[in-house]
């Protein structure tokens, strides 16, 4: 994991936070990786990548509850969403029909106020595989000192 810290640390000093997430986006099968901020009710984008359209760099902020994020709000851990279709978690969610598969983890502050998240989407189902989540997780305090 180091080399993968290393290389997302270099991106990051050399060219900047998006710059480093689409390396990031580049090592994963997820189309779209982004970090979100909380803000009360509010999630704000922090960053967004998108395969498909490397001009997006941003979307429009949302309620947190029209967003996979809110679980992560309310449990301050890792959500994954493997096929929105066949999840009952996400039964009637506003984001169920359109975003099939999320993996997402909680940022924090170093004082551990939960600041937001980052977290990788697609429109097809996917599983996370185990260096997906693992990567995620190393990356995640480090991201959440370069956004917020």
């Amino acid at each position: 994991m180091p080399s993968v810290v290393n290389t997302f640390k270099s991106h990051l000093r050399d060219s900047g936070l998006l710059s480093a997430m689409r390396w990031l986006n580049g090592t994963v099968p997820y189309r779209f990786s982004a970090i979100f901020g909380f803000d009360g009710d509010t999630l704000t984008n922090v960053c967004l990548v998108d395969k498909g359209d490397p001009a997006v760099t941003q979307c429009s902020s949302q309620p947190i509850t029209e967003s996979y994020c809110v679980y992560i709000q309310r449990s301050a851990k890792q959500f994954v969403v493997e096929n929105s279709l066949n999840d009952d978690r996400v039964s009637a969610h506003p984001k169920q029909s359109s975003f099939h598969s999320y993996y997402g983890v909680p940022l924090f502050s170093e004082s551990g106020k939960m600041l937001g998240t980052v977290c990788h989407f697609d429109f097809a189902a996917m599983r996370p595989t185990a260096a997906v989540a693992e990567i995620l997780d190393e990356l995640a305090p480090i991201i959440a000192t370069s956004a917020f």
